[in-house]
């Protein structure tokens, strides 16, 4: 099993803005995607509002894909990274 590569990041904002397109060497674009891991506040993803309730939401190897923008999120509730 390959050990993810790609570092955990935490909300700086009350926003996660979606990283936009990729051009890799030979010109193909690709569409990076925000993956949370965990949150333990309040967030909208994907045109749904998401509340942990007094938990905190955990999602570790299955992380919530998000194809667009992360909002009204306190900052430094959301643990996530970007592929």
């Amino acid at each position: 099993m390959a050990l993810n590569v790609h570092p955990c990041q935490v909300n700086s904002g009350t926003t996660i803005t979606g990283p936009g397109q990729r051009s890799d060497a030979v010109g193909v674009l690709t569409t990076p995607l925000i993956y949370i891991v965990a949150a333990t506040d309040t967030f909208t993803a994907n045109g749904v509002a998401c509340n942990p309730g007094d938990e905190s939401l955990f999602l570790g190897n299955n992380p919530l894909v998000v194809s667009g923008d992360v909002t009204s999120a306190t900052v430094g509730t959301i643990f996530y990274y970007i592929a």
